[in-house]
């Protein structure tokens, strides 16, 4: 599993098209797709996974180890909150909770590349080939 993660509009969905350009890619947006991997999937790339709230992170979580097995798994992940503690509380547990879920996402990953302003730089592991 691969993690590109970065702010909003910082180009992760233009790096990882040109890495799995000319496969058999599935794009899904985990908060409003049916999170269900297709037959003959090459890579599946899971998008929109910061608005996702407990319990679905956690069922998301055990689904992509499964597919890992049986496809290239890429999650784009934006950055949220960048240190900036919000001040309304809905909007610091939404902060918190994403970055407990990022923990444990980046964790598992095989490799994590952060993209900022279009530039790439591997965190963990070797970019994916």
């Amino acid at each position: 599993m691969h993690v590109i993660f970065g702010g909003a509009f910082n180009g992760k969905r233009a790096y990882v098209e040109q890495f799995v350009q000319g496969r058999n890619v599935q794009w899904l947006n985990a908060e409003t797709d049916t999170l269900v991997l297709s037959p003959q999937t090459d890579v599946v790339v899971i998008f929109g996974v910061e608005n996702l709230l407990e319990p679905k992170s956690a069922e998301l979580l055990e689904m992509l180890e499964l597919w890992d097995e049986q496809a290239e798994v890429v999650i784009i992940a934006t950055e949220i909150g960048r240190g900036i503690v919000p001040m309304e509380a809905s909007r610091r547990k939404l902060r918190d909770d994403v970055g407990r879920f990022y923990q444990q996402l980046f964790t598992k990953a095989e490799s994590i590349t952060r993209i900022w302003y279009g530039i790439a730089q591997t965190i963990k592991g070797d970019v994916w080939r």
